[in-house]
Order: C-alpha cells, then structure tokens, then sequence
C-alpha cells in the first residue's frame, strides 16, 4: 500500500509538471506569435501614419497652379487608394491572425489531444506495469508463505520425531534405572539375607559351643563329684576297674 501511494503521488507531480512545461510552452507561443503579430500591425500602423502626415501635409500646402493641383489631387487620389489597400491588408492581416490564431489553436488542440492520449496510454503502461509488479511480488509472498508453511510443517514433524525420541529415550532410561534399583535392591536384600543368614549361622555356632561348654562344665561337675564321693568313702580294695578309668 506503501508503494502503491508512493507511485500515486510521484504519478500526480509527474503529470502536475508536464502540464506545468505544457502550458508555459503554450503560452510562450502564444506570447512569440501575438508579439510578431502585433510589431507587424505597429509597423503597418506607424507606415500608414506617415502616410497620412504625409497626405495632410500636402492637403495644407497652397495651390500654385491647376497643373500642380491636379497632380497633387491624383497623388491624393493614390495615397486614398493606397490607404484604402492598407487598410483593407490591415484586415485581411487580423484576419489572417485569427485564421493562424485558430489553426494554432486546432493544432495545440490536437498536440494537447496527442499529449493527452500519450499521458493516457502512460499511464495505463504504469498501472499495467504497478499490476504486474504486484501480482509478480503477491506470486512471490505466496510462495513464500508457501515455503514457510512447509518449512514450519516440516520443523513441526521433526519436533514431533524428536519429542517422541526423546520419550522413548526416557522410557529406556527409566526402565534402566529401575531395573538398575530392582537388581540393587535384590542384591541388598540377597546380601541382607546372606548376611542374615551367616549371623544365625553363626549364633547357632556359639550356642553350640555355649552348649558344648555348658555340657563340658556339667560333666566334669558330676565327675568332680564323683571323685570326691569315692574319696571320701572309706579305704578298701578297689574292684577290678577298666584300664581307662584307672587312667583317669
């Protein structure tokens, strides 16, 4: 809309200032014809003063004679018809004046008319050229709306292929990591168990020994005992004993 006002106004002062060297070329013809046309009617009308002063001067003089006056009167006779004939050439001139005048006119009617039609098909020639210049750049923002659609539609699928890769990354991820925190927890609960395991193994061990010993004290107790039951009974033959127990 820019340009299209822009050319508007540059068409407006283009054609403002061909109209502007027109019609001061128009009328610096006008001006040259009508100041020739009107040295040339001042020179006919100083010319035919001078022939009057000239006729006037010859009217006042005396007459001398009737030989003399008769030639003064054809002379007179002469300048009247000379007169006669400038005058009627002064017409015929302003006739011709507006006869040049009118076919001036016709023929800057026509030039105007040319100009006209020129400045016409001038400026249908820049409309036709403004029209194909903004369908030329509407074809090219389309296009260019066309590839940007089709860029953003490819960057969308791209987004949406990296999103979902991303995703599924992620997925793998957490599935690792939890297989990584199920395979650490049964490996603590392994090792728990294990450990679990090896400590009742080895209570059970101690209460063994503990039980062991326990018995060991009870056993040597009674025969502690028993030793001194038959010490303190009184001297006799002792019967026939087993050699072990004569050992101990």
């Amino acid at each position: 809309e820019e340009q299209q006002q822009l050319l508007n106004l540059e068409n407006e002062q283009l054609q403002r200032e061909k109209l502007q060297k027109q019609r001061e070329c128009r009328d610096m013809l006008l001006s040259a014809a009508q100041d020739k046309q009107r040295r040339l009617n001042e020179e006919k009308q100083d010319e035919l003063a001078l022939e009057m002063k000239i006729l006037e001067k010859c009217l006042q003089e005396p007459q001398e004679d009737t030989e003399k006056t008769k030639r003064k009167q054809e002379f007179l006779k002469e300048q009247q018809t000379y007169m006669t004939h400038l005058a009627q050439q002064l017409e015929e001139e302003k006739q011709r004046e507006k006869e040049v005048d009118k076919a001036f006119n016709e023929e800057m009617e026509k030039v105007w008319a040319k100009k006209a039609e020129q400045m016409r098909l001038d400026k249908e020639g820049r409309k036709q050229l403004l029209k194909d210049v903004l369908t030329t750049r509407q074809l090219q923002v389309e296009e260019k709306l066309r590839r940007n659609a089709k860029e953003q539609e490819e960057l969308a699928q791209e987004r949406k292929l990296l999103d979902e890769a991303t995703t599924e990354r992620k997925r793998i991820e957490e599935e690792r990591c939890a297989r990584k925190a199920k395979e650490a927890r049964e490996y603590q609960e392994q090792l728990k168990a294990q450990i679990a395991y090896q400590q009742q193994a080895r209570d059970a061990e101690e209460r063994e020994k503990q039980r062991e010993y326990e018995s060991d004290l009870a056993e040597e107790r009674a025969y502690q005992e028993r030793v001194q039951d038959v010490l303190s009974r009184p001297c006799k033959k002792l019967p026939k004993t087993h050699p072990f127990r004569r050992k101990l």
